[in-house]
């Protein structure tokens, strides 16, 4: 997950990249807020002799804004930027994008900023394919 940030925040300049944090951040009008979930492992193969694991992670990007426009466009920029590095600069075997679901979210009020305008998000599921010393990944 740090090397999918690291490759992230560069490239998706002019919108917040952020791993999630579990608490709601503001949308700055005409950016998007692009947050990265942890994930889980969904599967561990045992590879022998060495004994390695093939990991397969399962993990979400969600990208929240204040417009559908703005939110496409850091879709496909956010697209764009996993295809053509599937590697994540070698440090997984390939990124697998999964079919984006948007939707409209009314977003609660954060504290001292009163009642936030609908936003627009798109979660979009990903399974990073990669080998490893132990099952911990």
């Amino acid at each position: 997950m740090t090397a999918l940030l690291a490759l992230l925040q560069p490239t998706l300049t002019g919108h917040s990249v952020l791993r999630a944090t579990g608490t709601p951040e503001p949308i700055p009008p005409g950016f998007a807020l692009v947050l990265l979930h942890d994930g889980s492992c969904i599967e561990a193969e045992p590879l022998l002799s060495p004994l390695r694991y093939e990991i397969v992670w399962q993990a979400a990007i969600t990208i929240d804004a204040d417009t559908t426009a703005t939110r496409d466009a850091a879709t496909e920029a956010l697209t764009a930027c996993l295809l053509a590095n599937p590697t994540l600069a070698g440090s997984v075997d390939w990124v697998e994008i999964g079919m984006p679901e948007a939707e409209v979210v009314s977003t609660p009020s954060l504290e001292g900023m009163g009642q936030q305008p609908p936003v627009f998000a798109v979660s979009i599921p990903l399974r990073l394919h990669y080998v490893a010393n132990t099952p911990a990944g």
